[in-house]
């Protein structure tokens, strides 16, 4: 891969951790105050002389819902959180398949710990590429290949367990920070929802991991 495409790709990887984070801070500001009352037609400049009118009588519900109903999930939810945890899984595992200098940076800096972080990006990205449901729910053909090269080749049981501080020496955070999950692939059913295996919280600390561990991958190399 050219530097070039390298830099690319850890911008767009910044870039999808970062839409999650300013749609759901802007979704909790949504549940705070009733943007509804605000709402009229504008339009959005899509060419030199063309535009896109957003209308009013399609906004306004659907910032009302979320205001009236702050304790529960709406349909953002699938459209941001699972679309960023998508691209963002996928790009970090393009990186890994793609860039001998991404793949042994991390190697280095996870030790004995990358293979199962690398097999849980993976399995995320198969499933997460082919789910066309809300609950994400899981198909044996996307984890079945997985699981028997896990059972020759590993575990078939991916623990892995993170904390910044023992892998980061440019870590200034608490000590404690970090994440630890599992995924069993001798309990995985065809069916299943991905988040009995892996919890939204979890998705979320592995975003930012994948995130952090690319600003760190960037710092080191001085891309800009």
């Amino acid at each position: 891969m050219q530097k070039a495409q390298l830099i690319q790709n850890i911008i767009l990887l910044q870039s999808y951790y970062k839409f999650l984070y300013l749609w759901k801070y802007l979704e909790q500001e949504a549940k705070l105050k009733d943007f509804s009352k605000n709402v009229e037609d504008s339009k959005i400049a899509t060419w030199d002389k063309s535009y896109f009118v957003i209308k009013w009588k399609m906004v306004k519900p659907l910032l009302e819902n979320i205001y009236k109903n702050p304790d529960k999930k709406n349909l953002f939810w699938y459209l941001v959180e699972i679309s960023a945890f998508r691209w963002l899984f996928s790009t970090f595992k393009e990186l890994l398949d793609n860039e001998p200098v991404f793949e042994r940076f991390l190697k280095q800096k996870l030790a004995k710990q990358y293979v199962v972080f690398e097999q849980i990006i993976k399995f995320l990205r198969n499933i997460l590429s082919h789910s066309t449901t809300s609950h994400v729910n899981l198909k044996t053909d996307d984890f079945e290949k997985q699981k028997d090269y896990l059972k020759k080749y590993v575990d078939t049981l991916l623990d892995f367990k993170f904390v910044y501080a023992d892998f980061f020496p440019e870590w200034k955070g608490s000590k404690d920070y970090g994440m630890r999950l599992y995924v069993d692939f001798k309990k995985l059913k065809d069916g299943q929802s991905l988040f009995d295996v892996i919890s939204l919280h979890q998705l979320y600390m592995l975003s930012e991991l994948c995130y952090n561990i690319s600003e760190v991958f960037r710092m080191k190399y001085k891309l800009k």
